[in-house]
């Protein structure tokens, strides 16, 4: 399984579940960077 990281610019981070950029909300944040912890 590749390695996912957490990225974030311009305002979206990225989600590497669904493969696309979205709008970085406090939430959303906090979402992305779980799920890559859950990947490790």
């Amino acid at each position: 399984m590749a390695k996912l990281e957490y990225q974030e610019k311009d305002g979206k981070v990225f989600c590497p579940l669904a493969n696309k950029w979205l709008v970085a909300k406090p939430e959303e944040k906090v979402r992305q960077r779980y799920i890559c912890t859950l990947a490790l």
